[in-house]
């Protein structure tokens, strides 16, 4: 889910085995750090002794201390030579009210922590073992707890933000974009902001696009894009007067079979002459061996069913769904545009 730059493969490969199997006890420290309010704490009242952050707390100092001292030396905190204790320009993204913070992405961690537990679940089956450990699928799971809705939201903004960018200079968008499955609208935002001519249309659950109005009105491109509510897994649900079917961070949450229908659905629906255009991640050549992105794709399997797939992978998959012309857009490393046309035969 990580937009961010990536440890170098080195760094890991040098850690030892037994480093490794601790490295858990790394996002635990985080989670107590966030639990315990510490980065808000430090942010009101500035530098503070160990002492005063106990009581302040209401933790044991001796306990505390080796805490401090580990996100001292992960660069979450620094300490002077009064040894006060204050947050870092990296410890500042531990608070909520920042705009990189990165506590919507810590409760998806956190979500996904105790579903780590059935990686073998996962393994053996192919389902996801977030279901297994919590007895209903993520969506479900969100729908039930609106807070951990609303923290994937924001972390879906501030990736629109962060990571698709540049995606509007890699792609001329005209006519009317239907964004499958598009959230909180931002992604659609940024490309009405980009190309005053467009139209756009957002289709999502209803529990997804609760944001959707608001985000879209701050960018003053509300006129311009209407909000439609449904299921891509309800075809008639789906609008059917676009010109580019966009679907943007989706398709990586869904196994094969459901990707081939959610995309046979959004066909359906789709006028002769539009366009599908996937934006995804792509496991490339120059990562499929790489840790991070392949702990990615296992995260995706426990969490969603998934996997991350290669441009091979993908094309199988929108060809099976009745779709040609396929036409591959580089946009980085990671991210690439995959254009495909309706087969003609659709049409006689």
């Amino acid at each position: 889910m990580s937009s961010q730059a990536e440890p170098s493969q080195s760094i890991l490969a040098a850690l030892s085995l037994e480093d490794m199997l601790s490295i858990y006890q790394l996002s635990q420290a985080i989670f107590a750090l966030h639990d315990l309010k510490l980065p808000e704490y430090l942010h009101k009242h500035d530098a503070q002794p160990l002492s005063a952050l106990a009581q302040a707390l209401e933790t044991d100092a001796t306990a505390l201390t080796p805490l401090l001292e580990a996100a001292t030396t992960l660069n979450l905190l620094q300490k002077d030579e009064q040894n006060r204790y204050s947050l870092t320009p990296t410890g500042t993204r531990l608070r909520l009210d920042v705009a990189d913070s990165v506590i919507p992405l810590l409760h998806h961690h956190r979500d996904g922590y105790g579903a780590w537990n059935a990686l073998l679940y996962t393994l053996q089956t192919g389902h996801p073992g977030f279901n297994q450990v919590y007895q209903m699928d993520i969506y479900q799971y969100q729908g039930q707890h609106p807070e951990k809705l609303a923290y994937f939201n924001r972390y879906m903004q501030q990736t629109t933000t962060t990571w698709l960018t540049q995606v509007v200079e890699y792609y001329n968008f005209s006519g009317h974009v239907v964004d499958i499955g598009g959230n909180t609208g931002a992604l659609m935002a940024l490309l009405l902001r980009r190309f005053p001519e467009l139209q756009g249309t957002v289709f999502d659950l209803e529990q997804a696009v609760c944001q959707t109005n608001a985000v879209l009105c701050a960018a003053g491109v509300n006129e311009r894009c209407q909000v439609v509510t449904g299921s891509f897994f309800e075809p008639l649900t789906i609008p059917t007067h676009g010109t580019i079917y966009l679907i943007s961070r989706v398709l990586l949450n869904w196994s094969d079979e459901k990707v081939v229908e959610i995309l046979k659905n959004c066909r359906a629906a789709m006028p002769a002459h539009s366009k599908l255009l996937i934006l995804d991640f792509v496991l490339s050549d120059s990562n499929s061996n790489s840790t991070i992105p392949l702990l990615h794709s296992l995260h995706l399997g426990i969490m969603f069913g998934a996997r991350t797939r290669k441009q091979t992978e993908f094309e199988q998959l929108v060809q099976a769904a009745g779709f040609t012309e396929l036409c591959w857009i580089h946009v980085n490393e990671t991210t690439f545009l995959l254009e495909a046309s309706l087969e003609s035969i659709l049409f006689g």
